[in-house]
């Protein structure tokens, strides 16, 4: 019985994939996914997704938003998909991932020798973190575990000149830290030479997943099937474009 049901799914699936669409939103994340003008949507996730779904012969769309409006609009219907979230999210997950939210302080760069038991016993140490997201519980603990007087800050970029914006505060002293991605934080910083450093340990890290809502369930269990489909070699042929 069970071969005749995935008989009749596959077969269903040749039938209407031509006319079928998944549409997506992400918030930009680089290397994971981000808009290059004149080219459209790019990134590890976003290129493993048209993969998959191509190779069913189904379309993908995708939109940059805010994080907060792409939660919202999955749940409204507008996308059937939202990448980047995790079980802190008010939505269903893809147990599929290559995204891993790698959390630490960015500082300036005359503040290099600085750890976090250092910064226990400074007087003083505030921190920015985004005003956009749920933070895991661990993140929280760290930063009231060194004392830090936490500021937020809405972290939405619509540019490589907003994210480098970000860090000014820190260049001109204004802050002692900023929690970022670490990885997304060190592309910013080669990219526009900036006084500003991370410091090796990391406060939390947090692997991210694809979210959609309950109407979506039939559409996120084909999702599901055609990303296990892909193999490792395949994955890390798409990840070595973004070295």
């Amino acid at each position: 019985m069970r071969w005749l049901i995935a008989l009749l799914w596959l077969y269903q699936s040749s039938a209407y994939a031509q006319s079928e669409e998944y549409s997506f939103c992400f918030s930009r994340w680089w290397p994971f996914s981000y808009v290059e003008p004149e080219v459209g949507a790019k990134g590890i996730q976003v290129d493993i997704l048209k993969y998959a779904l191509g190779n069913a012969n189904i379309s993908a769309s995708f939109s940059e938003l805010p994080y907060r409006r792409c939660i919202d609009d999955v749940h409204a219907g507008k996308y059937d998909f939202t990448l980047h979230i995790d079980s802190s999210d008010s939505l269903n997950l893809v147990e599929h991932t290559v995204s891993v939210w790698e959390m630490a302080l960015a500082v300036n760069v005359n503040n290099r020798h600085l750890t976090l038991e250092k910064i226990k016993s400074l007087p003083f140490f505030s921190v920015v973190i985004a005003q956009e997201y749920p933070y895991p519980d661990e993140v929280i603990e760290v930063l009231s575990d060194i004392n830090a007087v936490i500021v937020k800050r809405s972290y939405y970029e619509g540019s490589d000149e907003d994210a480098r914006a970000l860090f000014d505060i820190l260049a001109s002293n204004r802050v002692g830290a900023i929690l970022i991605d670490k990885r997304w934080a060190e592309k910013t910083i080669s990219q526009f030479n900036l006084p500003v450093t991370i410091l090796p340990e990391l406060i939390h890290s947090e692997r991210q997943f694809i979210g959609f809502a309950e109407q979506n369930k039939l559409k996120a269990e084909k999702l599901s099937y055609l990303l296990k489909q892909i193999t490792e070699q395949e994955v890390r042929s798409i990840e070595m474009d973004y070295q």
